[in-house]
């Protein structure tokens, strides 16, 4: 079964080289392994050409992000499902096959699974299983601290992206205007978004217990700064809330939605007034697409996974 694998890169050189030597050594070797890199100034593309010819390396003029990264790669991958794996990570031998396995087995409506990913500095804990939705309309790293032992063949709501698989008919199938990934997102949260605009489609997601990441953990996020991550993730909230809740779970968000915007005026002062039109606007033009694909109702999917970490996967 051959398998696209998308990383995204922005001046990661030596952390990328690490992540390609670790597919390199994948026990399922029918891979294609595409590098987006965002403008990278490090030397990153000419070190993958030099050391791993075999990838497909897309340069990109400047930084994209991690949302429009992976949506090019997407686009130019030919696998039935696409992976994505974040450039910080180190996969195990068996990540590739196992993910594999589980994806040429899955139901029909199952389009996203979920590899482990576990802390690099402290490899007996988890960094996340997956995306639970909570009650404000955020995502919470499923089990994150705990130990992976106990870890079974689940389903999810949906997978994080740093290290997950789509189905592409699925990508397909929900693709919006803005991309597979809203590109407006540049990063944080495009993934929760995806992932509940999937569900409202009608599609599950499944844990894969045995495909195994090690994450260095916001590597590259970290370089933007404090202050610009709280602002990029505020406003890509409110992005996924508009396009994705009920009116009532939007009500019920509110009082933390009007905290986030009242702290983008502390940091940001009336300049955040363009940007926050911009979100409510493209926002809005959104929600009216992914109503047109909703095969569930929005009320329905939350009280199904508002606050739940998973549940028993269905018997075919």
């Amino acid at each position: 079964m051959l398998l696209s694998v998308v990383v995204v890169n922005w001046n990661s050189r030596g952390d990328l080289l690490v992540c390609l030597e670790s597919l390199a050594r994948q026990t399922h070797k029918d891979l294609e392994i595409i590098v987006i890199d965002n403008g990278s100034t490090d030397g990153s593309v000419a070190a993958v050409r030099e050391h791993y010819p075999s990838a497909v390396v897309l340069e990109q003029p400047n930084n994209l992000g991690f949302a429009e990264g992976c949506n090019r790669g997407i686009a130019a991958s030919h696998g039935e499902w696409v992976a994505l794996l974040n450039n910080d990570t180190v996969a195990d031998p068996g990540w590739a096959e196992r993910l594999a396995k589980v994806a040429e087995g899955a139901p029909p409506r199952c389009g996203m699974l979920q590899s482990v990913m576990l802390f690099m500095d402290r490899p007996r804990e988890i960094n996340s299983t997956g995306i639970v939705l909570n009650t404000w309309g955020s995502g919470n790293d499923r089990r994150e601290g705990e130990c992976p032992d106990d870890l079974d063949a689940e389903e999810i709501f949906c997978p994080t992206a740093g290290a997950c698989a789509y189905r592409r008919s699925m990508l397909e199938e929900i693709k919006l205007p803005v991309g597979y990934f809203d590109r407006e997102h540049f990063m944080y949260f495009e993934d929760l978004d995806l992932g509940w605009r999937a569900r409202l489609a009608g599609w599950s997601a499944q844990l894969v217990p045995d495909s195994i990441v090690l994450h260095k953990y916001q590597a590259s996020a970290v370089r933007h700064g404090h202050h610009w991550m709280i602002v990029l993730s505020h406003r890509n909230r409110l992005r996924t809330l508009i396009k994705n809740a009920s009116p009532t779970f939007f009500a019920k968000a509110l009082p933390r939605t009007v905290e986030e915007i009242l702290r983008l005026f502390r940091f940001e002062g009336v300049k955040t007034i363009v940007p926050l039109a911009r979100v409510l606007l493209e926002s809005t033009r959104m929600r009216r697409n992914v109503t047109a694909l909703a095969r569930s109702s929005r009320t329905g999917v939350e009280q199904s996974w508002v606050g739940r970490g998973g549940r028993p996967l269905e018997v075919p």
